[in-house]
């Protein structure tokens, strides 16, 4: 895993999180994208998704720091959500789709995920 972290909106959290960079690939070939794209992690909801550099707030760049317990990434002003879940203050949830309504129930590594 990479060590960098930039600040993006999460199309799921809705807010600017820190996001750690997987993977970059090189999108030279294909003419409406541009020279790259990431790979990135959400470290709130922990959601991957391919992401336009360009789409950085780089604002923002100055407010990611390591959190001081376990050493995630995390926004200045925030709580760590690694931290949160490890002490039990938070849950890891999965959507899913009934058929009628998209659900939401808690995560269970048992479970299958659909």
């Amino acid at each position: 895993m990479r060590s960098d972290a930039h600040p993006f909106i999460c199309s799921a959290c809705k807010l600017v999180t820190p996001h750690i960079e997987l993977h970059k690939y090189d999108a030279t070939d294909i003419a409406e994208a541009p020279e790259e794209v990431w790979l990135v992690e959400c470290q709130r909801c922990f959601l991957q998704r391919i992401i336009y550099p360009s789409d950085r707030v780089t604002a923002k760049e100055d407010d990611i720091v390591r959190c001081d317990q376990c050493g995630g990434w995390k926004m200045k002003a925030a709580k760590c959500r690694i931290c949160r879940l490890a002490a039990g203050f938070e849950e890891i949830s999965v959507k899913y789709w009934t058929g009628n309504a998209t659900m939401e129930r808690p995560y269970d590594e048992q479970a299958p995920l659909y």
